[in-house]
């Protein structure tokens, strides 16, 4: 792929799982799709984005009729990207596309995703190359600004420089059935969504969703082996869509199944 791209994709109740050499965004549009990474899962729907690093993998499932995302297919050696990288100051491969993520969008910008679907929608009416180049660069500069800014401001915001660990741990615990987000630990905690992160990369030498995942595999796992709870009832206390997706991310994490778990402890 040459050129970044910016397009609509109808996932539906479509599944599978994939990787591509070039990084993308996919940003929820209309209901709700699971996304999981190798370390840690969420659901995309209206609000919220996933980033996902090039050669990463990760599993997709759409959970309604009319699931739909906004994707941006980031091509590596494009030179609009490497204009915007300049712009930005900023080499995104090693910043904001290095680790796969979740962000849940400001209210200011969730404006911006109908503005895009219905661009690309006018876009895909025209037959002109000229008019799908301009729009592509229109849309790709529009979020990617966004995402830059967003990481830009973290980087000279210092209002805590250590995690409260108990309060972190206390925050997350409450909440495993419905898993929060960076910016919901963030605002409990008082600090930045990216300071958050950075935060939890040198004290945890994990994201913070995958310290979320962590707190959630090890109730997983105490729950197993400690109660005759079934994995059904499991997975919705832990807030996984089901107790398949439950069981594939407690083998991903523990490399075995949550049968073999609670087998071996008794």
């Amino acid at each position: 792929m040459k050129h970044s791209i910016a397009r609509r994709n109808l996932i539906a109740r479509q599944s599978g799982e994939h990787r591509h050499d070039f990084a993308q965004i996919l940003i929820g549009l209309k209901g709700k799709m699971t996304c999981e990474f190798n370390t840690e899962s969420d659901q995309l729907l209206s609000g919220k984005l996933a980033i996902v690093p090039e050669s990463e993998a990760h599993l997709f499932s759409g959970l309604n009729d009319d699931s739909e995302l906004l994707v941006i297919d980031l091509a590596p050696f494009d030179p609009y990207i490497q204009a915007l990288e300049h712009s930005c100051n900023l080499s995104f491969s090693q910043t904001i596309l290095n680790n796969p993520e979740f962000i849940t969008l400001s209210p200011e910008i969730v404006p911006m995703v109908d503005f895009a679907a219905n661009q690309l929608a006018k876009r895909d009416q025209q037959v002109g190359q000229q008019s799908r180049q301009q729009i592509n660069c229109q849309l790709i500069t529009l979020f990617m600004t966004q995402l830059c800014q967003q990481y830009s401001a973290s980087t000279t915001h210092h209002d805590q420089s250590r995690l409260n660990r108990q309060q972190l741990n206390r925050y997350i615990d409450q909440r495993l059935a419905a898993p929060p987000t960076n910016g919901a630990i963030a605002k409990a905690l008082n600090i930045s969504e990216s300071h958050l992160y950075t935060l939890c990369q040198q004290e945890l030498g994990l994201t913070p969703q995958q310290y979320t995942l962590s707190r959630r595999m090890a109730r997983a796992r105490f729950l197993l082996q400690n109660s005759d709870i079934t994995q059904t009832i499991l997975a919705d206390e832990l807030g996984f869509a089901d107790a398949s997706s439950f069981s594939r991310a407690f083998k991903r994490y523990f490399k075995m199944t949550p049968g073999y778990a609670r087998q071996r402890q008794r």
